[in-house]
């Protein structure tokens, strides 16, 4: 009785040290919210124009506007938050992001705590709750896909593992047949995760592994294979219905996009950015240690989302040293677990049935989750998101997060106790403690600075405020600007009594990156709409959107046929050209 209270005791705080781990993450991260970081942009914008949309205007959207895949989940988060702050607004649409996490970081807890430990769950919450620029903005920012990512992928390794623990070959019929309820329960997850963004894969396909190799009977005899194709059908409703009711161009439905983007290469890249070593050290140089939160060097390729590093030589050593560090981890997880799996089977004996069952799940869930993340190296080494633009392109590796308790395991365990029989023992610990002392240094000084860029963010925010109160004062409702710069526009105006309507024209002034089509017709339907594009290129991408040279040409083209036509006005890091006739 007294070792049963300890327990219960035991537990209880290790369930409150959780809880406050978790309001701590979740702290930092509606902190920098409310202090207006990340600086929005346009990807966010078009989020907050759903929300609104499903939230004023009775609409139901399924897909990201714009595009016939990614789900939309946190639009209608978004327009819950917006009912519930009072009105519109980035912090509102962000809420329901920060919720996502919030239950990313219990099913971790959950998942860590069971295939690990208690106290290996509460360290890997810790070493969670904070990481780099990159890292704390892909758990802030409402720009769809990475946190549902990291939910839906690691609830699916949940709940395959606990189906997993609990098969009973022997089970009766009628337990058989509730366990359909936890294989429809996994299908949903799994269809939600991949109407949301199809990046979580490899999470989704390993979780799917899990299960067929532990109750492959129950899935093949049992009809738990219809129970989760119903439920991925349920969670993939959305995509369904999309995709029957909507005219979506050959090749560009979700299958068709997920293989184009694994396939397809930018039309701009030299020959030597499409080998397979400049993919790998893009790979293992950027997109690698941004998406795993290393803080030093960033790359940014986009400089209104953060401040970008140069690439250097020392820079490559830093970055390169912290993946090589990340994949020597994995593979001695790998190794680890394997000779678990190895001793296990020798050692039949000295345990019941169940602990060695028990055991094994555990064991060949690391390695599923350790897969996962294999197979996302693989596949994104193969794909264009290295060829250009690594950093930004990152995100599509956003399931590496999900497996953080693989990575540092071997460290965790390493340094928790010292093994007298190893000869080299004292090294081994002190080596480990050391090593997870510079990680979490690294990480906390990761979170210091983006603390550090909440002024810049801030100033962005006031000085795209300023530039509103210039077209204002100009009378301007509707003109053509480059992709960064229109939806934070529309956003900004859209409640209010000088709403700006735009459409999007790029560094040839052609309109085909408009993602709301009304927006365009709009502008396009207008008298005379003047052309904005930016002069300060920190404000926009310069090799898509540096439209400037081209309407100041046209502007002095006409000016220079039919007279005085065009006027200039000098912006707030902008230059527009009106048609200002005169009569």
């Amino acid at each position: 009785m007294p070792g049963g209270a300890v327990k219960q005791r035991e537990f209880k705080s290790y369930g409150l040290m959780a809880a406050v781990l978790i309001a701590f993450a979740v702290g930092i991260r509606t902190v920098l919210v409310l202090l207006q970081w990340p600086p929005t942009n346009s990807d966010e914008g078009i989020m907050a124009i759903i929300a609104d949309d499903i939230a004023y205007h009775g609409k139901f959207p399924l897909m990201f506007y714009g595009q016939h895949y990614m789900g939309i989940l946190e639009g209608y988060l978004g327009a819950l938050f917006y009912h519930l702050t009072g009105g519109p607004s980035i912090v509102a649409l962000r809420l329901g992001v920060i919720v996502l996490i919030g239950l990313f970081f219990f099913v971790m807890y959950r998942l860590t705590s069971i295939i690990y430990s208690k106290g290996m769950a509460l360290f890997t919450l810790a070493m969670m709750s904070i990481g780099s620029i990159p890292y704390l903005s892909r758990q802030t920012l409402a720009t769809g896909g990475s946190t549902e990512t990291l939910l839906f992928g690691s609830l699916a390794f949940l709940i395959a593992m606990l189906l997993s623990l609990s098969y009973d070959r022997q089970a009766s019929v009628r337990s058989k047949l509730l366990r359909m309820l936890g294989y429809a329960c996994f299908g949903i997850v799994v269809g939600l995760g991949l109407w949301s963004d199809m990046v979580g894969l490899p999470l989704y396909a390993m979780a799917t592994l899990l299960l067929l190799i532990n109750c492959w009977r129950d899935i093949l005899i049992w009809g738990g294979w219809f129970a989760g194709l119903l439920g991925g059908a349920i969670g993939l409703l959305p995509t369904i219905i999309y995709a029957a009711t909507t005219n979506i161009p050959e090749g560009k439905n979700p299958l068709g996009i997920l293989f184009g983007m694994a396939a397809s290469t930018p039309m701009n890249a030299p020959p030597e950015q499409l080998s397979l070593w400049h993919k790998i050290v893009e790979t293992f140089q950027v997109s690698l240690p941004t998406a795993t939160s290393s803080p030093f060097c960033p790359v940014i390729e986009y400089p209104f989302m953060g401040d970008n590093t140069r690439r250097s030589l020392s820079c490559g050593i830093i970055q390169s040293s912290w993946s090589i560090g990340y994949l020597l981890l994995m593979i001695t997880s790998i190794t680890i677990t394997i000779l678990a799996l190895k001793q296990l089977g020798r050692n039949k004996t000295e345990s019941t049935v169940s602990e060695q069952h028990k055991l094994r799940v555990i064991f060949i869930t690391r390695l599923c989750m350790s897969g996962a993340a294999l197979l996302a190296i693989i596949v994104y080494i193969n794909s264009s998101g290295p060829i250009n633009q690594p950093g930004y392109h990152a995100r599509y590796i956003v399931s590496l997060v999900a497996i953080t308790p693989v990575i540092l395991a071997p460290l965790w365990y390493a340094a928790r106790r010292l093994r007298p029989e190893l000869s080299w023992a004292r090294t081994r610990l002190y080596g480990s403690r050391i090593i997870l002392a510079a990680i979490t240094i690294s990480l906390i000084a990761g979170t210091y600075i983006a603390f550090t860029e909440v002024p810049g963010a801030r100033a962005a925010s006031s000085r795209r405020q300023h530039l509103i109160e210039q077209l204002t004062a100009l009378h301007v409702s509707y003109l053509y600007t480059d992709y960064w710069t229109c939806y934070n526009l529309i956003v900004a105006t859209m409640n209010t009594q000088h709403p700006i309507i735009c459409a999007v024209i790029d560094d040839k002034l052609s309109n085909r990156h408009n993602r709301i089509k009304s927006y365009q017709k709009a502008v396009d339907t207008s008298k005379r709409p003047p052309l904005m594009c930016a002069k300060d290129l920190s404000l926009t991408t310069r090799d898509v959107y540096n439209c400037l040279p081209t309407i100041e040409a046209l502007a002095k083209a006409t000016n220079h046929k039919i007279g005085p036509y065009f006027v200039r006005h000098d912006l707030d890091g902008y230059v527009m050209y009106r048609a200002e006739p005169k009569t």
